[in-house]
């Protein structure tokens, strides 16, 4: 009897790690899908990074590494519950991501951010390939110069397009705050 009730509590345990959704209302939404298509006259490199199971807290995973070229389209596998897309020129380091982690209740949370130095030339564009729009599940778009977007949240499944543009005429950020004077 002893043996078998310590058999069934690690069952259970071991089975709470494998599928922590069933027994911790963890959600492991992704987009399953991105793709990139780099329309700026120069090469890009994408860097995925991913998070990835460990014991010891969390373990960082490259992924991939893809260098676009002018006018290339990659799909990039996004099943992981948390990642970043990096942008960089081909010679500088981690300018600008796409970052989206899993949400609540079969959702996931994606965001445009400049990091470390930034610095990228280009515009953003993420579109969620949704067939059910929904407001919260709405298109980004970042420019340089620019902080973080918004973040937006779309269903498990919901892939995203992204575009990389030249970005010849910025908007000026902060020209007119939205209470300008105006009532």
């Amino acid at each position: 009897m002893k043996y078998s009730v310590l058999s069934a509590i690690s069952f259970l345990a071991v089975s709470s790690l494998g599928f922590p959704e069933f027994y911790w209302g963890v959600s492991t939404a992704s987009p399953g899908q991105i793709i990139v298509t780099n329309n700026m006259n120069r090469p890009v490199r994408l860097d995925k990074v991913a998070q990835g199971p460990s014991v010891d807290g969390a373990k960082i995973i490259r992924d991939q590494e893809i260098i676009l070229n002018q006018g290339q389209t990659v799909a990039v596998s996004a099943t992981e519950i948390s990642a970043d897309l990096k942008f960089n020129e081909e010679q500088a380091h981690n300018q600008v991501e796409l970052s989206y982690s899993s949400g609540d209740q079969g959702t996931y949370n994606f965001a445009i951010k400049p990091i470390e130095g930034g610095g990228f030339p280009g515009a953003i564009e993420v579109i969620p390939l949704s067939p059910r729009p929904s407001p919260r599940c709405h298109p980004l778009v970042w420019y340089p110069g620019q902080g973080n977007t918004p973040q937006a949240t779309c269903q498990d499944r919901t892939p995203l397009r992204v575009f990389l543009r030249e970005a010849h005429h910025p908007p000026e950020f902060n020209k007119f705050d939205k209470f300008d004077g105006w009532y």
